[in-house]
């Protein structure tokens, strides 16, 4: 399940082709466009939360967009791919409200990585390590499983998300599972993703409406199959890039 919606205007089928097969693993629903009108016209429906634009053919249309795109009322992310671009037209950028600038040529191992890192970049301010989350859908398939003995429930939840610190998982029924609230906590737990089961502790971080916060307190012994397991993930959104060092 998508939690972001994410513009891409380029020409370049490169650029649009990337972004539409990686971001949705990071929980972006893409939508990609070759010219700036179309988009223009369906901003309000498409109610974006990142906006990537390739200015290389639209040197003037653009700030007509990003001006539009200053009136909405929630924040939006602006980043733009350039060819080239001088002192003064990037600080003219950043004032009309773009978030980042990359200079092409574009290298999918190198800027989508970049453009993740730009969106995020508040928490480095904050120290706080990014770890990246992963959706499940294309890229894996996940399962929570755990009882609660004091109840004799045994619950079984698919997943939403993961990264290396923890999950999310969605209730069907709201008003379910009643005592999953923060800071209640599991000893034995089974975390299957793909085919494989990853044995956890954890306790529960929030709670909304639907949506649970899950952080991992223990990795039993399956913990390097688990690392290697979002490697994989890193590398099929981010390319070599996505494994070396820390975010």
């Amino acid at each position: 399940m998508s939690e972001q919606n994410l513009i891409v205007i380029s020409k370049k089928d490169l650029i649009r082709k990337n972004f539409a097969e990686k971001f949705p693993i990071l929980g972006y629903e893409v939508f990609t466009f070759d010219d700036i009108y179309e988009p223009i016209k369906s901003l309000n429906s498409l109610n974006p939360d990142l906006v990537i634009i390739d200015i290389g053919e639209e040197k003037r249309k653009w700030k007509i967009f990003v001006s539009g795109i200053k009136l909405a009322k929630k924040k939006i992310d602006i980043i733009l791919l350039t060819d080239e671009m001088t002192l003064d037209e990037a600080n003219e950028a950043l004032i009309l409200g773009a978030s980042g600038i990359i200079v092409k040529p574009f290298f999918p191992e190198v800027h989508l990585k970049r453009i993740f890192e730009i969106v995020h970049r508040k928490s480095k301010r904050n120290a706080k390590r990014i770890y990246p989350r992963f959706y499940a859908g294309s890229a894996f398939q996940g399962e929570l499983i755990f009882e609660n003995l004091k109840k004799n429930k045994r619950y079984s939840f698919p997943l939403v998300n993961i990264c290396e610190v923890g999950t999310s998982i969605r209730l069907d029924d709201p008003a379910n599972a009643s005592e999953l609230i923060p800071k209640y906590s599991v000893q034995d737990a089974c975390l299957k993703l793909d085919n494989q089961e990853i044995h956890i502790s954890f306790r529960i971080v929030f709670r909304t409406k639907d949506l649970i916060g899950i952080g991992f307190t223990n990795i039993g012994e399956e913990k390097s199959n688990f690392i290697r397991f979002i490697q994989i993930l890193n590398l099929k959104v981010f390319g070599k890039s996505g494994i070396r060092g820390k975010w």
